[in-house]
């Protein structure tokens, strides 16, 4: 894959790329947006915490970020998790959401011909001590009312049992953002982590109301912490209360749910799939990581993987973080996966992997692959699709390196790598 982009923190320990993502068109250009955490970033406040967004144009992202948020408080792990909110308020600019795990809160910018507002226009915590924030994302438009809703996990909630974890979502109107949450759940286990990963599911039974997918990594069901990736489907009435599916590993200490997003649309049959790492799963080789994509159909998520990818290398942590988009305008969802410790001339160096998809579904093996070049640098903590940053009609990608160093010490590194058709 070709690298068009790159940039740092330019500061010790920021972690910068900790998270990643699209940030949608925030200013309607035409051109998408990327968002970067780094939430040991400090000005002012030690660990406040700060996210970045490169405007798109045509000839890519900007060189320096267009802006930038802080918490101005103390140890907030501010953009610990980032991403897009969608289009909260249906004005036709997409807006963003950041995630202040240390805080316990979550935050949405608005945006507008101008770009993005500067200071937040909502903002949610929860009611104790849970990690609220850990993750956050669009949640799509789960009652199909035309405005885009997010949702936030809490993996340290309690409710019943210890650390069982909560997801919220919180339905957009013209007005914004509820104040309150219109949805929750949780895994009603006792150290589950559910709402460790969180996103939109997209639509897996092509009934015009999106899903929503939430991973539960330490979650026990005749495995201990096989984990358990959820989806509850979309209505007029908002969420369902209960899954319509589930999935897990069946692998003792595999992690399934580390990572967890939609898949897009891999076969083109209309019906959106979805994706979830195992970070520690053994196939062989221990702790190589893996990945499992489930295809939607009208009844829903099959019950059995469609596909399966892996590092082939120990340690690897494949499935480490998951995405998918279309990155070389087939008309079908390709997916990527990060595996952070993988080896490849340099130790721990990480690289991420693609896999296209087509009228069969997913390669078996990777069509293109990306790395640090650099020893213990982590490439591919964050992987997703960074939309279409020079609008050239192919999707692009956005990658995560929190421990890269160029002058100084896990500054961390953003990458992009543009979409293409295939040669």
């Amino acid at each position: 894959m070709v690298r068009r982009w790159t940039a740092e923190s330019n500061q010790s320990d920021a972690i910068f790329g900790l998270s990643v993502g699209t940030a949608g068109d925030v200013n309607g250009d035409g051109y998408d947006e990327l968002i970067v955490g780094a939430p040991e970033y400090d000005n002012g406040q030690t660990g406040e915490g700060r996210a970045f967004v490169f405007y798109g144009s045509a000839r890519g992202p900007s060189n320096a970020p267009d802006w930038i948020a802080e918490p101005d408080q103390t140890e907030a792990d501010f953009g610990v998790s980032v991403g897009t909110a969608g289009d909260v308020n249906g004005d036709g600019y997409d807006d963003v959401i950041v995630g202040a795990d240390s805080l316990g809160a979550a935050f949405v910018f608005h945006g507008s011909p101008n770009g993005l507002s500067t200071i937040p226009n909502w903002s949610a915590r929860a009611d104790q001590s849970s990690a609220f924030g850990s993750s956050v994302g669009t949640a799509g438009d789960v009652n199909g009312d035309g405005y885009d809703d997010v949702v936030v996990g809490a993996i340290y909630y309690d409710n019943g049992q210890t650390d069982e974890g909560r997801a919220f979502v919180y339905e957009g109107s013209a007005g914004g953002l509820s104040a309150t949450p219109n949805w929750t759940a949780e895994s009603d286990q006792a150290s589950a982590y559910f709402g460790n990963s969180v996103g939109t599911a997209g639509d897996t039974n092509h009934d015009g109301y999106a899903d929503l997918i939430v991973g539960a990594y330490f979650y026990d069901n005749n495995q201990d912490n096989e984990g358990r990736a959820y989806v509850y489907e979309g209505s007029a009435d908002g969420l369902n209360p209960v899954p319509s599916w589930t999935a897990e590993s069946d692998q003792a200490s595999a992690f399934m749910g580390y990572s967890v997003a939609t898949a897009g649309d891999v076969n083109g049959d209309g019906y959106d799939d979805v994706i979830a790492g195992a970070v520690y799963d053994d196939h062989p080789e221990m702790d190589e990581g893996r990945a499992f994509v489930f295809e939607g159909s009208a009844s829903g998520l099959s019950t059995t993987p469609n596909w399966t990818g892996e590092s082939n290398q120990t340690s690897a942590y494949f499935g480490w973080s998951v995405g998918g988009g279309d990155v070389n305008g087939d008309g079908y969802d390709d997916v990527i996966a990060g595996a952070i410790s993988y080896d490849h001339d340099q130790v721990d160096e990480g690289r991420m992997f693609l896999y296209e998809g087509s009228a069969n579904g997913l390669s078996a093996a990777p069509d293109g692959a990306a790395e640090s070049y650099q020893d213990s640098a982590w490439f591919g903590w964050s992987v997703g699709l960074a939309g279409d940053v020079n609008g050239d009609g192919y999707g692009d990608v956005i990658v995560g390196s929190p421990l890269y160093g160029h002058g100084q010490t896990s500054e961390g590194r953003a990458y992009v790598y543009g979409g293409q058709p295939d040669a």
